[in-house]
């Protein structure tokens, strides 16, 4: 059985080793959104970006990316507007009927 320092020391031996490696994952993301940002000031140098979860938007919230030198929007997927509508509609429904008003 392990004395109760040695657990401790093991404890904090992992939890060492492990914000190490958190802290060189952090750091390699920061570098590589710097390298995206650069990258991107280097086409236009007066776009504001940010860089949200490794993706690129722009000021309007344009998810954007740079192709053979241009920076381009990225398409996502819209529902049609009837769509929107439909569903608002059966949420509605699922409302009222549960309160019945």
């Amino acid at each position: 059985m392990k004395a109760a320092k040695e657990r401790k020391m093991d404890r904090k031996r992992k939890h060492k080793a492990l914000a190490a490696s958190k802290t060189d994952k952090s750091r390699q993301r920061r570098l590589d959104n710097k390298a995206k940002r650069d990258e991107i000031h280097a086409i236009d140098p007066d776009i504001k970006v940010r860089v949200i979860n490794q993706v690129t938007y722009d000021d309007l919230g344009t998810e954007i990316m740079v192709e053979n030198g241009k920076i381009k929007t990225v398409e996502t997927f819209k529902p049609e507007p009837e769509e929107i509508e439909e569903s608002e509609e059966k949420i509605i429904n699922r409302f009222v009927n549960k309160w019945n008003l």
